[in-house]
């Protein structure tokens, strides 16, 4: 995919900018009913993603189609996605075609970031050190105004949280901890930029210590403990092992003495919620209740519209295969970033891979549905996996030569 016409270089410059606002975007715009992404926004990234993906995707349609179809996790991508759409053949929706169109709004983020980044990894670099220094700069501005502000004795809402998708504070955190794991990855380049990329680090960290996300916070953690493992220079091994054993000491401190902020919210029906979950699990196992269906878990006089765990989410409405098949492409995203764990987006690929694993336990079940901040933990980690492994296969012909 070199050497475009300039055509196509115009479309890329859009997807890269698309890109980009889809993830600033989410932060800032206005959301519509329960948090869902507000009109305005989706159709901004029908003008600056979107569209311009598909229009580039149909021209560029033999090389992307070469880089990708070959590639186990694509497969696997592309029977989720059709065993998802399948399944709305049974499901229980009022409108189908909006469904229909989430699904397809993921297709054509995980082939933007093949168009714009795929097998040029700089580009990605620059992208994602670009958006982590913007939603810094967002997440510094949230919490400036939350301190100013009087506090009240309500645990939840004495909790910083954004506005539009980000306006509950599990998701502002989830959304602010993934940028906190993808530029602790991403080399400096320069002392400017390093210093840049650090107090960028820290507005994040400060926003998600405010946030009170306990999830977010052992996903951090266990991020920062597994960061040795793919570390390869003497130097990332000794910081990442010097953080990493901050960390584990810190974590045996709050276990021994615990914090108030640790314990006054208890387990937050985490365990009943599962309960329920297997419950509506076991009552459709094979077929699931269909994408896009909703249901309803009644806990603790609360009303909940998923199950918060990705993986019940996808049995409840794809079913075991459905969960097979999601379990097999997120193996696949390991394995890929592990093989290039000394590429810099490799270590990202596996730390957004650590991170997400443990934090989509717990909320942001959402897998193929509409952008909010699940689509930093879920389909970046598995859009970069795809471009290591396209710029793999594109090298491994010329080595043989």
């Amino acid at each position: 995919m070199r050497n475009l016409p300039l055509a196509s270089s115009r479309w890329e410059s859009v997807i890269g900018l698309g890109l980009g606002w889809l993830m600033i975007g989410m932060l800032v715009m206005p959301a519509g009913v329960s948090f869902n992404p507000g009109r305005l926004y989706q159709v901004s990234l029908v003008v600056l993603l979107y569209l311009p993906v598909f229009c580039l995707a149909v021209r560029q349609r033999s090389a992307l189609w070469r880089g990708l179809w070959h590639q186990p996790a694509f497969r696997a991508f592309l029977l989720l996605v059709a065993w998802a759409t399948l399944s709305m053949c049974w499901a229980q929706q009022d409108r189908p075609g909006d469904e229909f169109g989430r699904i397809v709004s993921v297709v054509l983020f995980v082939l933007g970031c093949q168009l714009w980044g795929g097998e040029r990894t700089a580009r990605m670099e620059m992208l994602l050190t670009a958006v982590g220094w913007a939603m810094a700069v967002t997440a510094l501005a949230y919490s400036m105004v939350f301190l100013r502000a009087p506090h009240p004795e309500d645990l939840d809402q004495a909790r910083i949280a954004g506005e539009g998708v980000i306006a509950t504070s599990n998701y502002a955190a989830a959304a602010m901890g993934a940028a906190c794991v993808w530029l602790a990855q991403l080399p400096g380049r320069g002392r400017a930029w390093r210093v840049a990329s650090m107090g960028a680090f820290m507005a994040l960290l400060l926003f998600v210590a405010l946030t009170q996300s306990r999830s977010v916070w052992l996903a951090l953690a266990a991020c920062a403990l597994a960061t040795p493992l793919w570390q390869r220079s003497r130097a990332g091994v000794l910081v990442a092992a010097l953080v990493a054993v901050a960390v584990l000491v810190l974590s045996v401190v709050a276990l021994a003495w615990p914090l108030p902020v640790l314990m006054e919210r208890g387990a937050s029906y985490r365990p009943q919620i599962l309960l329920k979950a297997l419950h509506l699990i076991a009552a459709h196992p094979w077929l699931g209740l269909g994408q896009g269906t909703d249901f309803t878990i009644v806990v603790g006089g609360q009303h909940l519209t998923h199950s918060h765990n990705v993986l019940t989410q996808a049995a409840i409405l794809l079913g075991l295969p459905g969960l097979a098949v999601m379990a097999v492409m997120w193996a696949l995203v390991a394995w890929s970033g592990w093989r290039h764990r000394s590429e810099p987006l490799g270590r990202v690929t596996l730390g957004l891979w650590v991170y997400a694993s443990v934090a989509l336990q717990f909320d942001m079940p959402q897998l193929l549905d509409s952008p909010r901040p699940g689509w930093l933990l879920i389909w970046l980690p598995f859009a970069l996996a795809l471009g290591l492994e396209a710029r793999t296969r594109r090298a491994a012909p010329a080595r043989l030569h």
